[in-house]
């Protein structure tokens, strides 16, 4: 999915869409924090997909609110709730994506502010959890899939990968050699992607194994080596300082060995699954399991969310939902320091704002109070993507960069839209408005499913399809 955008607004509507899906920005972001600091891909085009992964978050408690539908009131207090997360996003992105397609302002200073980090070592490398000790034996028992198959398979490994390590001078005398431009390498393999490139060359370990001069054109590309190479000739005849004799000059016919027998193939063909109960016992296929792991993922979700609504209408009343509304109620600047804390505890900005929701619903939070909560809690989700940001091993300032993007993104977005009351109003007023429309007498009750099918797949989906045509 990640490997299709080239452009700002592609970016945007696929960092939405992958956070819908797996109804995650913690897990969105720090994927792409990954792949960034694997060189997979640019910090430019990771920043936008940021930027829609806030989008794409808001969805759960959007969805939250949709279990009010048999109280008009509470839906419409609970709707206007929901939404004021989304708007706030959506301004934020109204803002900052032409601004950063203008002028790359997020990507220069936090390049200023992640420079000097250096690739963790030994221990460092291990990411701090809070729930995954707890939870992993659980879901391993059920399915536990091989993270490295999966890794090759995200970032289209598919094909082969270089066992050597060159250098950015290295790759460019390669480029120059398969690619057709110095900006188009789509030439070299039928998988290639987006993502095979690095800074206008080919990625270090996307070397191929032989490449074979042609009488005109870009030389062949090959990740094994071909039957009509009986001889070749070394590529670098210095790989100390990977400096080549022949490159610009390939002979017609001839053989070049670049990475030859260090190239790894068949990375793909192992199994996805490699243990739990959905192997060992149901002997299930990939596909099978993980069409069938979705379809009873969904169902938990939405017993959950059902059961966070029931419960929380029942507990919150009398002496509790007055305690609770003295404490948000104080003071908006501490709201958010609290929604910031309860998200760094429970790492998920989803869990804090659909838990938030129903008690909006139900009038003991107010939407005033409520929207410096979510302001909190989007600040709060970016230390997910500062603790993948911490363990990259390969490329820690790239990594640094995306993750002090998504810090910064909401940081100034909180400064622009919450401080001044009447810039404050204007997402509040946008949030009530969507709330009343949840009151139309005939329609009212099919807005909310309206709105998150509209915001949330069809336009995606359709940049998406589009995207990747």
């Amino acid at each position: 999915m990640f490997d299709v955008a080239d452009n700002p607004i592609s970016a945007l509507l696929i960092g939405v869409l992958a956070t819908v899906l797996v109804q995650s920005s913690s897990t969105t972001t720090s994927i792409i924090v990954s792949m960034v600091g694997a060189d997979e891909l640019s910090v430019n085009i990771a920043i936008f997909m940021i930027m829609g992964a806030n989008i794409g978050t808001s969805v759960t408690n959007t969805i939250v609110a949709m279990g009010h539908f048999a109280n008009q009131d509470d839906l419409r207090r609970g709707f206007a709730a929901a939404t004021v997360h989304d708007i706030f996003n959506m301004l934020n992105v109204l803002i900052f994506l032409p601004l950063n397609w203008i002028y790359p302002f997020l990507e220069k200073m936090t390049y200023e502010m992640a420079k000097d980090q250096k690739p963790c070592e030994g221990d460092k490398c291990k990411k701090t959890e809070f729930l995954k000790p707890y939870i992993s034996p659980y879901s391993k028992g059920v399915a536990n899939y091989d993270k490295k198959v999966a890794g090759y398979i995200s970032e289209n490994w598919c094909a082969g990968q270089c066992g050597k390590s060159y250098s950015t001078d290295a790759m460019k005398l390669i480029s120059a050699e398969v690619c057709t431009s110095t900006t188009d390498c789509s030439n070299v393999h039928k998988n290639y992607e987006s993502n095979w490139m690095s800074k206008g060359y080919l990625a270090k370990k996307r070397a191929p194994a032989y490449i074979v001069g042609t009488a005109s054109g870009p030389a062949e590309f090959h990740y094994s080596k071909p039957a009509s190479c009986s001889t070749s000739t070394k590529f670098f005849n210095d790989e100390d300082a990977w400096t080549s004799t022949v490159a610009g000059s390939l002979a017609a016919g001839s053989c070049y060995e670049v990475c030859g027998s260090k190239v790894k193939t068949g990375l793909c063909e192992k199994r996805l699954l490699k243990g739990g109960l959905l192997l060992d016992e149901w002997e299930m296929t990939d596909n099978g399991a993980g069409t069938f792991l979705t379809i009873v993922s969904l169902i938990a979700l939405c017993s959950c969310l059902f059961c966070i609504v029931y419960m929380l209408q029942i507990i919150m009343k009398g002496a509790a939902a007055r305690v609770l509304q003295k404490v948000v109620g104080f003071n908006g600047y501490l709201n958010i320091a609290i929604g910031c804390f309860i998200t760094i505890m429970v790492q998920s900005s989803s869990i804090t704002t659909s838990t938030l929701t129903p008690l909006a619903a139900v009038g003991i939070i107010s939407l005033n109070d409520m929207f410096p909560l979510t302001l909190g809690a989007n600040i709060g989700t970016t230390l997910t993507g500062i603790m993948s940001a911490s363990v990259v091993t390969s490329n820690p300032v790239n990594g640094w960069q995306v993750a002090l993007a998504h810090l910064f993104f909401n940081i100034f977005g909180t400064l622009i839209w919450y401080p001044i009351p009447k810039v404050r109003e204007i997402p509040l007023k946008a949030a009530r408005f969507l709330g009343h429309c949840t009151a139309h007498p005939q329609y009212g009750t099919l807005f909310p499913f309206a709105y998150i099918c509209m915001c949330f797949f069809i336009i995606p989906g359709i940049a998406y399809g589009i995207a990747s045509a």
